[in-house]
Formats: structure tokens, sequence, C-alpha cells
């Protein structure tokens, strides 16, 4: 598999310890979120990534760290990113 790095546009959950204020109803809402990383899996339940990604000597990948699990029903788009 080719290795790609993406974006994922996705909206979190939101949490607030206070009362319900009916002035500010978009404190309420949830949080558009952007997270990228090292594409590991992509499928219909969920997109993981990892922030960090090692590789051996020989340039196979090693291991990932720092992983992110984003549900797929959350998910707004997944860019793949491209340069550098």
């Amino acid at each position: 598999m080719k290795e790609k790095i993406v974006c994922v546009e996705w909206e979190d959950a939101s949490y607030s310890t206070g009362f319900y204020d009916k002035d500010k109803p978009t404190r309420f809402t949830p949080i558009k979120t952007r997270t990228v990383g090292h594409l590991i899996k992509s499928d219909k339940v969920a997109v993981v990534l990892s922030a960090e990604r090692f590789y051996d000597n020989i340039g196979n990948i090693d291991d990932d760290r720092h992983i992110h699990t984003i549900p797929r029903k959350m998910i707004r788009r997944v860019i793949e990113l491209k340069g550098g």
C-alpha cells in the first residue's frame, strides 16, 4: 500500500460542565475539527491515523504512535495531502 498523509475534517463532540445558555446556542454544537496524520486504515467504520511513524534501517514502516480513530459517521471529508 502506498503511504498517504491525509487531513480528516470531522465534527467532534463537545462538553460543558455549566448550565445550558440559550443566548449562546453555538457553544453547545459539535466542534469542527481537522486532524492530519499518516493513514493507517480507512473503512466504512472509521479512519485510523498516526501522528508519528517510525521506519527501520531499510525504510520499511516499523511502528506508528499517537493513534487517532475517527468514526466514519463524524467525518465530513478526507483530503490526501501532496508535496514536500
